[in-house]
């Protein structure tokens, strides 16, 4: 009997057939990944098992993304080991999870011994999720005395990439086994991605994050999110090794130390956040508020429902406004308190005062530029005694002069008004330099317009009230 060929006829729209999920990715992946890029991964997985190919532009109009942020997906995809792409044949490939995870590639679990400076070793190919840049090397995390190694000095090679990714590799496998001591549990696949994102993605040292494990077991705290945070911390503060750290740390030890006191005051039980801190700098930094004062404004949130570093701040800033003002919203990161980008709040009577002290400045800024005109500008000094005369004249005439004797007195004092612009003119002066000057001139720096309300030019003046207040305190 002749023998039969069988086949299934061509397919002819991928979209009625199903595509298959490892469920490693579903369960180890999915969870932690975005929204969007988990699309991207499907959308491509799809096309992939049929062998179809599909050009990103429409990829993107079909995912509603833009085109940049399907690339965005595949470099995350990749920096996890999940793809890897060709960028010169423009191909993507999907690695099988199991064979990555459990197979003869894995990544941690094979050891990896890195290359020695007389055979370096060849690119195994080996697949992981490190880049290729040289990365500084700190075998002995715990070690204090170098100096045995520092005499004698040898020339230093460079590594080559593939050195490079071993060293990588133990550092890591040292910081996981680190973590595992300290929190006496076997570490997760995600925990190992966290880690791993804050030296690769973040730009920590490896000796950096394995000191970050130990200060955070101190504070009996396993959460590598939380070791991660702290690490990046230290990094954004400089910190590049261990030493660098705990400088930092006793830099700061008197000023944590009174985080921890306020945050315990209150009744808080979390580590202070970047803008926790900025407000309590705030208070010593700026307001001049000593720790024992601050205790002191914590003490009264004992009978809310809610304590709140803002409802100190209100207590404190409710002092400060009965010491003469406080900025209340001063650039982002700002020691000084007279940086711009604020905004003052300021008592009624430090406003009140300053208005005063502005117009008697004037007064006397006033009186020397007549000084100085009567002196400098011939006939001037004749002429201001005789415009004295004409409105000591023309307040009498309000009272009781005639409508014809009041015209006759205007007339008279335009014409003086002409000639002291003549005079000034002549010699030099502005036109106006006699006239009286007022930083706003709707309310005569009073603060309040002619129909009583209060001027809008007040904002302006209460952070110029804060600043003088807080000089002539300083005096």
């Amino acid at each position: 009997m002749a023998k039969t060929r069988l086949r299934i006829a061509d397919r002819s729209d991928i979209f009625l057939y199903m595509t298959r999920v490892e469920n490693l990715f579903i369960n180890e992946f999915l969870p932690d990944a975005p929204g969007d890029y988990v699309k991207v991964y499907l959308f491509g997985l799809m096309y992939a098992q049929y062998e179809e190919e599909i050009d990103s532009v429409i990829m993107a109009r079909t995912l509603g993304m833009d085109e940049f942020e399907v690339d965005e997906a595949w470099e995350y995809w990749e920096a996890r080991g999940l793809v890897k792409r060709n960028k010169e044949t423009r191909t993507i490939e999907f690695i099988r999870m199991v064979e990555r995870l459990y197979g003869k590639n894995r990544t941690y679990a094979q050891p990896v011994i890195p290359a020695t400076a007389e055979e370096p070793e060849e690119d195994s190919g080996m697949e992981d999720n490190f880049d290729d840049e040289a990365v500084d090397i700190y075998y002995d995390f715990d070690s204090q005395d170098n100096s045995s190694q520092e005499a004698e000095e040898k020339p230093v090679r460079k590594a080559s990439a593939a050195e490079n990714k071993a060293l990588v590799n133990e550092q890591l496998r040292m910081i996981f086994a680190r973590f595992q001591e300290v929190s006496g549990r076997t570490i997760s696949r995600r925990e190992t991605e966290k880690l791993t994102d804050t030296i690769n993605v973040y730009g920590v040292k490896p000796e950096v994050l394995y000191y970050a494990i130990d200060y955070c077991a101190d504070l009996d705290n396993y959460s590598t999110d939380y070791i991660s945070t702290v690490a990046i911390r230290w990094k954004e503060d400089g910190c590049e090794d261990r030493e660098s750290v705990k400088a930092l740390l006793e830099k700061h030890s008197e000023r944590n130390k009174a985080y921890r006191e306020i945050f315990r005051a209150i009744g808080f039980n979390r580590l202070t956040t970047p803008a926790d801190r900025e407000i309590m700098d705030r208070w010593f930094d700026e307001q001049g508020f000593s720790l024992e004062e601050v205790l002191e404004a914590c003490r009264a949130t004992g009978g809310i429902r809610e304590p709140s570093l803002r409802y100190v701040n209100k207590i404190l800033e409710n002092k400060m406004l009965e010491k003469g003002g406080v900025k209340t919203a001063g650039a982002a990161g700002s020691r000084d308190a007279g940086s711009s980008g604020g905004e003052a709040r300021v008592s009624r009577k430090v406003l009140r005062d300053y208005y005063e002290y502005i117009r008697n400045e004037e007064e006397k800024a006033h009186a020397e530029r007549i000084r100085e005109a009567s002196d400098k500008v011939p006939g001037m000094a004749e002429l201001l005694e005789k415009e004295s005369r004409l409105n000591t004249a023309a307040l009498s005439l309000m009272t009781g002069g005639s409508a014809e004797k009041r015209r006759e007195m205007r007339e008279k004092r335009k014409r003086l008004s002409e000639t002291k612009k003549k005079l000034l003119a002549a010699e030099g002066y502005p036109e106006d330099y006699l006239e009286k000057r007022y930083r706003c001139n709707i309310c005569r720096d009073s603060g309040y317009t002619d129909e009583g309300t209060v001027c809008s030019c007040c904002r302006a003046r209460a952070d110029e009230a804060y600043m003088w207040n807080l000089e002539k305190n300083r005096d």
